[in-house]
């Protein structure tokens, strides 16, 4: 019963006692409900602002991981919205209040809208930006996998991540305990590039199909690597592959005695960016956990300078991360491709005891073409801005080394 008060409270119901005999045993009066006005007001008030303020911190412009950690939850506060423009219509239907639940109402609807405009693109109510594959194309299946440097369930994963019989494998937080785990699927391929690092800052690359040039760059510290090479296709055809995992806003390490903020994680996607639209006759495919959501300013910025697609669009929100927690899944490992891209299939698995699911995509060049940037108004400048003040943050930082208390 306590349950039951507690929920007709937070509803602005306010429970009285009628005294009604059903029965010479039962003399228990029923619970009855009312109407309570003023409760349901403070009910929208306090979540209202919250939730308007969640809705606005983002449009600022600045690095601060407490701001940019509210670019990833869009789908959860338009959900979350949903209550408090109830309460109000409710409120403002009653008329018992005053004005104020209209007012709330206006601006609370006025939020889901800007919240549901960032998502609503990854959904099949929106057009395809990455257009299906013809039956007959040759398909090269690529799998995203975060192992998670901390995954309690290592045994089963080989026998999963071989079972979806990838042509090129990429592998995140891989150290030397992956190593070992997986080196017979390891053997099962059959050129590899490998980056092996403590702590959730190893890479690797293992492909059936010949990787060309690949190399290990870091772009804006020693302690992100990034992967580049070229993956052979076809005898004729090959494409540029770049493997991204920058670092988390709010991650604590022990590079500074405060969280980190998106700026070394910004300069670096937009670097990748930078390269890609210096090269744009190339095709280019680039993947990887970005620990950022696909709607934010920066992934938009990296998309428009690169030039590149992205295949969510048009078909599937597709949470990775966090995989324990279905409410908080947020979009954050990615497949960008260029415009010679088609795609046949795009899924994610769930991998044991990791906290991302992996992405598996099936995809067929169609054409040697390479991408279309298409930067808008200050892009440039905000580009050059962003790639600045990562390259200050890794400095004051001092980042050399891998060695980190989270990720």
């Amino acid at each position: 019963m306590e349950l039951h008060l507690a929920l007709a409270l937070a509803l602005g119901l306010q429970p009285q006692s009628a005294v009604i005999a059903r029965s010479p045993v039962e003399t228990r009066p029923p619970l009855r409900l009312t109407f309570e006005p003023s409760r349901m007001l403070w009910t929208v008030r306090l979540l209202g602002f919250f939730l308007v303020a969640v809705t606005l911190l983002p449009l600022i412009s600045t690095g601060k991981w407490y701001v940019r950690w509210w670019d990833f939850p869009r789908l959860q506060v338009a959900v979350l919205l949903l209550l408090p423009i109830i309460f109000s219509l409710v409120l403002s239907a009653s008329k018992i209040a005053s004005a104020e639940p209209i007012i709330w109402t206006t601006i609370l609807i006025g939020c889901l809208i800007w919240q549901v405009s960032h998502i609503i693109k990854f959904s099949p109510l929106w057009p395809v930006e990455v257009a299906v594959a013809s039956e007959n194309s040759p398909l090269l299946k690529l799998m995203v996998c975060n192992l998670d440097k901390d995954n309690p369930a290592r045994a089963p994963v080989s026998k999963q991540l071989r079972a979806e019989h990838p042509d090129v494998l990429m592998l995140i937080e891989y150290d030397q305990a992956w190593e070992s785990e997986l080196c017979d699927l390891r053997s099962s391929f059959t050129y590899h590039h490998e980056e092996i690092r403590g702590d959730g800052l190893g890479m690797a690359v293992w492909s059936n199909l010949p990787l060309l040039n690949a190399e290990t760059r870091f772009l804006i510290s020693e302690r992100r690597p990034t992967i580049w090479a070229e993956i052979q296709i076809d005898s004729e055809e090959k494409a540029n592959f770049v493997g991204v995992h920058p670092t988390p806003p709010g991650l604590m390490d022990v590079t500074g005695d405060t969280r980190r903020d998106s700026r070394v994680r910004d300069a670096e996607l937009v670097l990748v960016a930078n390269e890609i639209a210096q090269r744009t006759e190339q095709p280019w495919i680039v993947a990887g956990d970005f620990n950022d959501v696909a709607w934010s300013h920066t992934t938009r910025l990296f998309k428009r300078v690169s030039g590149l697609n992205d295949p969510r669009i048009g078909r599937s929100f597709m949470g990775t991360y966090i995989a324990q927690y279905p409410p908080l899944r947020c979009p954050i490992d990615h497949v960008f491709l260029s415009d010679c891209f088609t795609i046949s299939n795009l899924s994610r698995k769930r991998i044991s005891g990791s906290d991302h699911f992996a992405i598996l995509a099936s995809i067929a060049m169609t054409r040697a073409v390479g991408v279309t940037p298409q930067p808008q108004g200050n892009d440039e400048q905000d580009a050059e801005m962003i790639v600045e003040q990562g390259k200050s943050d890794a400095q004051d930082r001092g980042v050399e080394s891998d060695e980190v208390t989270g990720d």
